[in-house]
């Protein structure tokens, strides 16, 4: 069928549906019901880039963990700095350095927020694990075995 003859074609029918509607507002019509379905759609955003956590022993072996997550419900390290207690959330940390060994409990690290902000501070690492899951399952490890802890955003 030739475009003319789509036209008339779809011209007729819209008549007989709406017949109180005059020749020209037909046209109107149907110009703007094809430019409606002719119209470029929106394509979806592409999916984020995601990347998991690297986890780095006091023996230097290097773990890829996606997930990485604290057991429980509270998803924050304790820091002391000068005396003071705070708690950091997990998704406010970018990376966590530690630089001295366990002293009653707390080890001395370098703490590197999302803000790209800098910290030193005490944190706690008794009875504290860190858990994911890694290629070849579920994994876990005692936070006061790890040297570097890089956060990813999985």
């Amino acid at each position: 069928m030739q475009a003319g003859h789509l036209v008339l074609y779809l011209k007729a029918k819209l008549s007989r549906l709406v017949p109180r509607l005059s020749s020209p507002s037909l046209c109107w019509v149907l110009a703007l019901s094809l430019l409606a379905a002719c119209a470029p759609r929106e394509l979806p955003p592409p999916p984020t880039f995601t990347y998991p956590s690297r986890v780095i022993t006091q023996d230097g072996l290097a773990f890829m963990v996606h997930r990485l997550r604290l057991p429980g419900t509270r998803q924050e390290i304790t820091v002391r700095e000068g005396g003071a207690k705070q708690w950091l959330p997990l998704n406010l940390l970018k990376s966590m350095r530690f630089t001295g060994p366990t002293q009653g409990g707390y080890r001395q690290a370098e703490i590197f927020l999302i803000s790209g902000e800098k910290m030193g501070g005490e944190v706690y690492v008794v009875n504290v694990l860190v858990e994911g899951n890694t290629d070849l399952g579920y994994w876990n490890m005692p936070l006061s075995r790890v040297e570097r802890l890089d956060l990813g955003n999985d």
